[in-house]
């Protein structure tokens, strides 16, 4: 059959599916441009009846398409006092059409929203509760029952939902701590049922922690009664000096973590590294070490490093809220030419050190003892030298320092180093019997 008997015998057919194919066309448009028209009723509907977000919510552009995929601009969701205030630009979401068409919109009503450089900054109170936000349905409680509930939960009802941030801001506020993350792109899948699976990177932060960026994968297990952490985080290049410890340290940290825990309360185990590290008197260098974070306190463990031609193994912890801090510092096979910038000053050097502020820059105090093998000392030799130090403000200062050696002993009961340079004080020799005797190096 040629082409010309074929439409001769199936003329009829053609056109009545053709007419049947052009009319659904024509009905998915006007659906469409319905829809369009109104979006904005579809929008204000599900605004009306979702509970969980306080304050106002007001959108310039809304447009729809029959299968249920909103577009939206300038969203703006704002809480008057709590500081908790969202602005998207751009954004998108899906929504179920026949939970629209009976007119029952739930919290699964939306699958999928997508956020394009969005601005989003939230509040939370002391128990990490967004403020604004409802997480759960206020529960009806039952007379007769005196069992506690648990003072933070992120599950919501019913909830399997997907969020995508594209090149975001966002700014928390906890307590005194503020923190910015610019540059977020994250893909977030919520299963009230299940967990919450999170992929999460930034660019720069700000605030309390300065760095370049952080990046967290992982999952929070929303089956037991109270959630628990299962993430992998890590952090590129922190800014000490941001932590406010008032020590001018530019050297940057990096580091990976395992966060577990239950909500609101993360435990983080990780390892740090530093390339350099400069401390007043002391500069080192490969600093590597174990840390944990808990109720904002991050405690550092194992920690070691290469200073003054030698290692050190370290210990400390600082508190994120009072800024106090402590660190011990066991030094080993330290080169003395090194430490005290003296080049006729040679000796290897065992060091016991504490540093420690409360809070107060002012009350800041590096402090400690020293041993060391045989050395010399211009012209001196010895066998051993010992003694203690302090160093506040840039003023390294020597006590009770006495250099042993086989024709007697050389006691300095004090010089310092300060800003750089060495200031002697008075030296005695101290014969075999005892007898002490005046010295000088430089008459």
């Amino acid at each position: 059959m040629n082409r010309h008997e074929f439409w001769s015998c199936h003329k009829r057919k053609v056109k009545y599916t053709l007419g049947i194919v052009f009319a659904v066309i024509v009905g998915l448009f006007a659906v469409a441009y319905a829809l369009s028209l109104q979006a904005a009723a579809i929008f204000n509907m599900i605004a009306a009846r979702q509970h969980f977000l306080e304050g106002t919510i007001t959108v310039g552009r809304l447009t729809a398409t029959p299968l249920g995929h909103v577009h939206f601009e300038d969203l703006v969701w704002t809480l008057d006092e709590s500081g908790t205030k969202v602005t998207v630009p751009d954004g998108h979401f899906h929504v179920k059409p026949l939970d629209l068409i009976m007119r029952r919109p739930s919290t699964s009503t939306i699958t999928n929203v997508e956020l394009n450089g969005a601005s989003i900054e939230l509040s939370f109170d002391n128990k990490m509760h967004i403020r604004g936000f409802h997480m759960v349905e206020p529960k009806k409680e039952k007379k007769g029952k005196g069992k506690k509930k648990p003072n933070f939960d992120v599950k919501v009802k019913n909830l399997d939902v997907d969020l995508i941030l594209n090149h975001c801001r966002v700014t928390a506020y906890y307590k005194e701590r503020v923190h910015t993350f610019k540059d977020v792109n994250a893909a977030i899948h919520y299963d009230s049922k299940d967990r919450i699976d999170i992929d999460f990177s930034t660019g720069e932060l700000g605030g309390t922690l300065e760095g370049g960026g952080v990046d967290i994968q992982g999952s929070v297990d929303l089956k037991p009664a109270v959630s628990t952490y299962d993430l992998n985080l890590g952090i590129r290049e922190l800014n000490p000096s941001s932590l406010g410890t008032g020590l001018n340290i530019r050297e940057t940290v990096t580091a990976s973590a395992a966060v577990t825990g239950k909500l609101p309360e993360p435990i983080i185990i990780g390892q740090l590294y530093m390339k350099n590290l400069n401390l007043p008197g002391l500069k080192f260098t490969n600093v590597r070490g174990d840390f944990k974070y808990k109720d904002g306190y991050i405690g550092a463990q194992n920690v070691t490093a290469d200073v003054f031609g030698g290692t050190c193994d370290a210990s400390g912890g600082f508190n994120i809220d009072t800024k106090a801090y402590d660190v011990y510092v066991k030094g080993h096979d330290l080169h003395s030419e090194d430490a005290a910038g003296v080049p006729f000053f040679r000796t290897l050097v065992q060091l016991d050190l504490t540093m420690s502020c409360n809070g107060d820059n002012r009350s800041t105090v590096t402090y400690g003892t020293f041993t060391s093998g045989k050395g010399i000392y211009a012209l001196v030799k010895f066998d051993s030298i010992s003694g203690a130090f302090s160093n506040q403000y840039k003023r390294l200062k020597f006590d009770d320092v006495t250099i042993k050696s086989v024709s007697g002993d050389i006691v300095a009961p004090q010089f310092e180093l300060l800003d750089g340079k060495l200031h002697m004080g008075d030296l005695y020799y101290v014969s075999e019997n005892g007898t002490r005797t005046k010295i000088s190096l430089f008459s």
